[in-house]
């Protein structure tokens, strides 16, 4: 997905269209238990520096502490606009993740990529950017969709999906594929888990992740 493709396109159309509903829809497609939380309360310290890539209306960092700064991308205007109404103390910006950050937002001493890499079809490229800003020993929580033979719906590493408005392709990661991504982007992974991400509701089907909780070297 290169910037202004027609997939990239795609994304911000269907995010823009339920951007208003999309904390509202949460608990119904989410499936993500406790485990940002969790990730978030190990991670986040006083004063340190959060880039949340993919942020949609900043439901994870909206409840972080005062003296965290937070910067967001994603590639919706409306739900920056929500994630900026949220926490008006962050940063909020439009970005491609297969373009380089700007330097100038400085490096950070966590990161999250949650749901948005479902649409990446070359995840260590885009791995590679985030770790770019993470400073030494940086941590990392993100979500990829894990292939999986024999687990129906997950065998095929592509899928195009129809929605409301323009279809888009879901792009599947095996754990090996996903492992060495990490490895040539400079990370070392500390933990993993194979769980629910979130519900199609259209196949009525749950969509399973490969969580991963990285370091930059």
């Amino acid at each position: 997905m290169s910037r202004g493709s027609p997939q990239e396109e795609a994304v911000r159309a269907i995010y823009e269209e339920i951007a208003s509903a999309y904390e509202a829809l949460f608990p119904v497609l989410g499936r993500y238990e406790d485990r940002v939380e969790r990730f978030l309360a190990d991670a986040v310290s006083p004063g340190c520096r959060v880039l949340d890539v993919g942020c949609g209306p900043g439901l994870h960092t909206k409840g972080l502490q005062p003296s965290v700064h937070v910067v967001g991308t994603d590639l919706a205007p409306q739900m920056l606009e929500l994630a900026r109404q949220a926490r008006p103390s962050g940063e909020w910006y439009a970005h491609d993740y297969y373009q380089p950050f700007p330097a100038e937002w400085g490096r950070f001493q966590v990161a999250l990529a949650l749901g948005c890499l479902d649409f990446c079809d070359d995840l260590r490229r885009v791995l590679r950017h985030i770790a770019d800003m993470l400073a030494p020993g940086g941590r990392l929580l993100f979500t990829a969709l894990e292939r999986r033979p024999g687990h129906e719906g997950h065998e095929a590493p592509t899928r195009e999906v129809r929605t409301a408005g323009p279809a888009v392709t879901l792009h599947w990661y095996s754990f090996e594929e996903a492992s060495r991504a990490v490895t040539d982007a400079g990370l070392e992974p500390r933990a993993y888990v194979h769980a629910p991400g979130w519900v199609q509701l259209a196949e009525e089907r749950t969509l399973w992740f490969g969580w991963w909780e990285v370091e930059r070297r």
